[in-house]
């Protein structure tokens, strides 16, 4: 045999085997054959022993070669079937073509006699150039076969796209600047200092009292700043014991600690790659985490706890809090230098005491946020929800329009709607008399009939609810309503 035909007969091999290592072995047989025959000896037991029917047809598709598989698959003898013509098997067969063509026809569906349904390739065999022959190799025995991987498959990918797809909502940002409402020019100040500060790279540092909406500021901050595509991870270091929060934020090695998963953890830090990382309450960090913070901020490298090689992170630092890290620092329990890296661009959120008037535009959003944009709110209850201290914030109003909704049968909320802590504060807010140089015993008295005024109006006159509201007895409470000129008691029930 010459050593052209020696390469031919490899080439064969490796594309019907697939494999290197056949290609290998069948270059050391060759090497050492005595003869055609022990060519077609080892060809025939490579062919007969691989997982695809193969069938080889000459130039005139007459079958030179029938692999145990396909005998298995046609109910035929494979050494029999050597000299007939493929279309004793294949009455549609497309050999001719692809004798005529030279072009390969590849993952092709054709049936057998028994009208199976397969997919086949169909390659043509060439020697210098010219096309001596065919192959035929099935890819799966039985079409069904195929078409349930790819069912499977495909829903494999509908899968990952609707996880994918609610990961991302999760690492998205919820919020915008339109979304803090309010006209006050407090509030517009200090949107316009967070928006210029969410055009650069640098940590911000967001500060207010609970309920003022600094986690709206830092959404706002990320979907403003050019990293805006990249992912936004919350991190509520205030929900998360201490002794857990390392390991949250930085990750852990397989092992690292009793416990620990043994395909180890990747950190919040690291999901926030090409992102925003807000860190909500970063007073609650133990001085280790800070530390251990700050040393990645610096060198934008971290290292999973339990491990000895440093991850390159990139991120953006949002962080927020409702505690004097000043008066922490003074007791060492926050750092100063960590302090001072997130200061450089801070904000403040101003209490809602301090904005009153954004109370009607934020009860109008909570209405129709609630489904009840028609609801009015009176006159009177609105003047007590804006007089109102709100301790709370924002968040401690919209709840109170949440209970007051519940508790309107109509289409108006009322001061009846109101919790009592409510009008308590708006009495108190106007307790003072028009004149400033009354006696206490007259300003005691003029806060006496405000509290009267409000009560029954909140117990819509009833007297004997008002009596057990104010802790009196009905007898005292006619007497201080006539000493008052405070309405009808005689028909008052």
């Amino acid at each position: 045999m010459n050593r052209e035909n020696e390469d031919n007969h490899v080439c064969a091999v490796e594309r019907l085997s697939g494999s290197q290592g056949m290609a290998g072995s069948a270059m050391r047989v060759l090497s050492g054959a005595a003869d055609l025959g022990d060519l077609v000896d080892f060809l025939a037991l490579v062919l007969d022993n691989v997982y695809s029917g193969i069938i080889v047809c000459d130039s005139d598709c007459r079958i030179v070669f029938m692999n145990r598989v396909y005998g298995e698959l046609l109910g035929a003898d494979p050494k029999a079937a050597v000299g007939d013509y493929l279309d004793k098997y294949f009455p549609h067969t497309r050999m001719p073509q692809v004798l005529s063509t030279g072009r390969s026809e590849l993952a092709q569906r054709c049936s057998l006699k028994t009208d199976m349904p397969m997919l086949v390739n169909r390659i043509p065999l060439r020697i210098k150039g010219q096309v001596v022959g065919v192959i035929l190799q099935t890819i799966f025995r039985d079409y069904t076969a195929m078409t349930d991987l790819i069912s499977r498959l495909q829903g494999l990918e509908s899968e990952v796209k609707y996880y994918k797809k609610g990961l991302d909502r999760l690492l998205s940002p919820l919020y915008g600047f339109n979304n803090i409402l309010g006209s006050s020019p407090l509030l517009a100040g200090v949107k316009a200092v967070a928006a210029k500060y969410a055009r650069t790279e640098a940590p911000v540092l967001i500060t207010g009292a609970t309920g003022t909406g600094k986690e709206m500021f830092a959404h706002a901050v990320h979907r403003s700043s050019p990293r805006a595509a990249g992912p936004f991870v919350c991190v509520n270091c205030a929900a998360i014991p201490r002794e857990l929060l390392e390991s949250e934020l930085f990750g852990y090695e397989s092992g690292a600690f009793t416990g620990a998963s043994r395909k180890g953890k990747v950190g919040q830090i690291q999901l926030a790659h090409t992102g925003t990382l807000f860190l909500d309450e970063i007073g609650e960090l133990s001085p280790k985490a800070q530390a251990t913070l700050l040393r990645v901020l610096e060198t934008k490298t971290l290292e999973r706890l339990g491990g000895v090689k440093r991850v390159a992170v990139d991120f953006r630092l949002v962080a927020a809090t409702n505690r004097d890290l000043k008066e922490m620092m003074s007791r060492g329990e926050f750092r100063d230098d960590l302090y001072y890296r997130l200061s450089t661009m801070a904000v403040e959120i101003p209490a809602l005491s301090r904005r009153r008037e954004d109370v009607p535009v934020l009860v109008a959003h909570f209405l129709t946020a609630l489904e009840h944009p028609q609801t009015e709110v009176g006159l009177q209850a609105m003047e007590a929800l804006q007089n109102y201290a709100w301790p709370g914030n924002v968040r401690e109003l919209k709840n109170v329009i949440e209970r007051a909704v519940s508790l309107s049968e109509g289409r108006r909320i009322d001061l009846e709607h109101l919790p009592r802590e409510i009008l308590t504060s708006d009495l108190e807010e106007r307790q003072v008399c028009e004149n400033p140089d009354t006696t206490l015993a007259e300003q005691m008295a003029c806060f006496e009939k405000r509290v009267m005024e409000h009560a029954l109006a909140f117990n819509k006159g009833n007297m004997t609810k008002t009596a057990k509201m104010l802790g009196i007895s009905r007898s005292t409470l006619y007497e201080k309503c006539r000493r008052y000129d405070l309405g009808d008691t005689e028909k008052a029930s």
